[in-house]
């Protein structure tokens, strides 16, 4: 939801400032001269957000998914030794699949459709693998 605050700066210029706060999302802000721009970039960023186009940072358009995971086995899973075995199999199995793919790329509906080609297919103890199990990944 948006927010339109009129200031008024020590120079007596005035300045509206929006704020846009969406569960799940960090806030944004900006602040305009004219109200009908600052309206005009709170229509326009909330409905961005709203449909996933906002926040492809340029750090997301950089890095792949096999980068992250690789990144995470280093700095996460080297400092926990008991569990990573499992864990370490199932990424694997998603940097295979989608490493390839910048994470500006990646959208819920493609990870549905890989997820659905796990479920089914063979841990490496060669049972299959159930849904119930990817929840508690």
């Amino acid at each position: 939801m948006a927010t339109i605050e009129k200031r008024i700066t020590d120079e007596g210029k005035v300045v509206h400032r929006v704020k846009i706060r969406l569960k799940g999302y960090p806030p944004q802000t900006a602040s305009f001269q004219r109200l009908t721009d600052a309206k005009k970039w709170a229509q326009h960023t909330e409905a961005a957000i709203r449909e996933g186009r906002h926040f492809k940072t340029a750090a997301a358009k950089k890095h792949t998914l096999a980068e992250t995971i690789d990144r995470y086995c280093e700095e996460i899973l080297s400092f926990k030794p008991n569990s990573t075995e499992n864990q370490r199999h199932y990424l694997k199995w998603w940097k295979k699949e989608l490493g390839s793919y910048l994470l500006s790329d990646l959208t819920p509906a493609l990870l549905i459709e890989h997820r659905g080609k796990l479920i089914g297919s063979e841990n490496k103890f060669g049972r299959q693998i159930a849904p119930a199990m990817l929840i508690a990944m």
